[in-house]
């Protein structure tokens, strides 16, 4: 039987919110760490393997409560474009994910001192004295994690109290309880990552079906949240087009259009590092056979391929009157 261990660092040992998490976990063990790199760098470790047993690490982040946009990423049109690092590694196992060549074990850490990271990206609105756009955790899942931590429901809050900041919650995931009681602000984006029900169940079989994950865009809407859709990352498929034509059909039976909607296209990419280093540790999918262009060391599709592949998603979503497009290319 699996035992789910949870490791704490000695910092966070007597923390409220520490007891917190543990009261929802209720681990089997609990072991006392000096710093989460200890468990999440360990070296000669088997990432898929172990993501089978998935550790969580529950930490105090120390520094560096955001970053500037990665290059990989749109900046949605934002010139002072932001993310952060809430946690590390995800609880969900995507084919395609770059997660799996950057950290050297899938071990989840949440840093617990949310309330740091809302201080920092505070002074940092007053220190530019300019409007950000903050991409909250782009190396996780957040709904997912709310069942541990109210993430989202806090940096909501501050978001409605901030006029100088637009966030963006991105997901895969159809657990939206934190937006029930939640006071709708125009500074908050609920993003959705939307892939074909071929590709969900192929490269994301882990994750909401894409049936789950409309009813939750459905629910943002109703709401009054602003969404954005994510066509992000468009993966090469035999029939594509008609894949994807099936694909908006379904999706825009169930939702209809709007000022309020946005969405984003990118095709797949990844850091040629991480690519090198997945390939190494035998992941056997088909993502990582294919022979990519390295360009400014980032792997991608030939320019043609990706160049046909968005013109033709861009054409779809153009049809459906979706004008607020950001394309990453």
């Amino acid at each position: 039987m699996f035992k789910q261990v949870v490791y704490v660092e000695k910092q966070m040992v007597k923390q409220s919110t520490t007891q917190s998490v543990l009261d929802i976990i209720q681990p089997s063990e609990i072991i006392v760490i000096n710093d989460y790199k200890e468990v999440l760098n360990q070296t000669n470790s088997h990432w898929l393997f172990n993501k089978a047993y998935q550790k969580i690490i529950l930490a105090k982040r120390k520094n560096e409560f955001y970053y500037k946009g990665s290059a990989l990423t749109s900046n949605i049109g934002h010139r002072y474009f932001y993310y952060n690092t809430l946690a590390l590694n995800c609880l969900y196992h995507c084919e395609y994910c770059y997660l799996q060549g950057m950290y050297n074990t899938p071990h989840l850490v949440l840093f617990l001192n949310n309330h740091d990271f809302i201080k920092a990206t505070r002074q940092l609105i007053r220190q530019l004295k300019n409007k950000i756009y903050l991409a909250l955790s782009y190396d996780t899942d957040l709904p997912a994690l709310e069942k541990y931590y109210p993430y989202c429901k806090e940096w909501i809050e501050f978001a409605g109290k901030e006029k100088n900041i637009t966030i963006e919650i991105r997901t895969k995931s159809n657990q939206l309880s934190f937006i029930e009681n939640a006071k709708v602000s125009e500074n908050v984006i609920l993003s959705f990552t939307l892939s074909p029900e071929q590709i969900q169940k192929k490269y994301e079989p882990f994750t909401p079906s894409l049936e789950q994950r409309l009813k939750a865009v459905k629910m943002a809407m109703d709401k009054g949240f602003q969404v954005m859709l994510c066509f992000d990352p468009l993966i090469i498929t035999p029939e594509f087009q008609l894949i994807y034509t099936q694909f908006f059909e379904n999706i825009f039976s169930k939702i209809t259009p709007s000022s309020r909607i946005s969405a984003s296209i990118g095709t797949f990419r990844m850091n040629n590092d991480f690519l090198k280093r997945i390939r190494k540790n035998g992941n056997t999918s088909d993502i990582y056979l294919y022979p990519y262009e390295i360009k400014n060391k980032i792997a991608t599709y030939p320019h043609p391929v990706r160049q046909e592949m968005i013109t033709f998603v861009k054409s779809e979503l153009e049809k459906r009157n979706i004008r607020n497009l950001y394309i990453y290319e």
